[in-house]
């Protein structure tokens, strides 16, 4: 059923990086025992996670989740155990949109240069480009949109590529690139 124990120090650090009270605590390891459940390994599978997260993220292309599970799989075993797990949920829902924005530049940038490459830049828009028509905009306009966000005229540094400082700060500009994605806070007090 996963290994959904976690240390009185990991369960302090958990508290005070996510404010999560002991109680919502032990809601999410209740809920990691239900999704690890089908996973014969320690934890939640890299398939559960795509599964778990594809229901907030549809729009996301199965890259970007295999490279988000891999962001959050800090131990590189391949499974997510229950600290990984209550990681992942609080910076998909409950993180300051500031820490979303640095990890979703993350997701992205994978060789972890610090910027954005243009292979990179191509990725990152396919996503802003398809969350945007799955919110009902135009291809024309979801295009547009995208390529606001990642202009040159964000970037400090045009032949390095686009900076996260820069991304973030061009990103956390825009109430409806925070939306597109999926970053906004939750509607109601869940836990996510």
């Amino acid at each position: 059923m996963g290994n959904s124990r976690l240390s009185k120090e990991d369960r302090e650090e958990i508290m005070k990086k996510t404010k999560y009270s002991p109680e919502d605590i032990e809601q999410l390891i209740k809920d990691f025992k239900v999704a690890a459940a089908s996973d014969k390994k320690s934890g939640f599978s890299q398939e559960d996670f795509i599964k778990f997260f594809k229901k907030r993220f549809s729009n996301w292309d199965d890259a970007s989740m295999v490279r988000m599970f891999t962001l959050f799989d800090s131990d590189g075993n391949g499974v997510l155990d229950v600290k990984e797990f209550i990681t992942a949920l609080h910076m998909m829902t409950k993180a300051p949109v500031v820490e979303k924005l640095g990890f979703f530049f993350d997701v992205f940038d994978a060789d972890k240069s610090g910027y954005l490459e243009r292979e990179e830049v191509d990725k990152l828009v396919n996503v802003i480009v398809n969350c945007a028509k799955g919110l009902g905009y135009s291809v024309s306009d979801a295009v547009d949109y995208g390529v606001s966000i990642i202009s040159c005229r964000h970037i400090s540094d045009v032949d390095k590529g686009m900076s996260r400082e820069d991304f973030i700060k061009s990103a956390n500009q825009s109430d409806q690139f925070i939306k597109t994605i999926c970053f906004y806070e939750s509607a109601c007090m869940q836990l996510y």
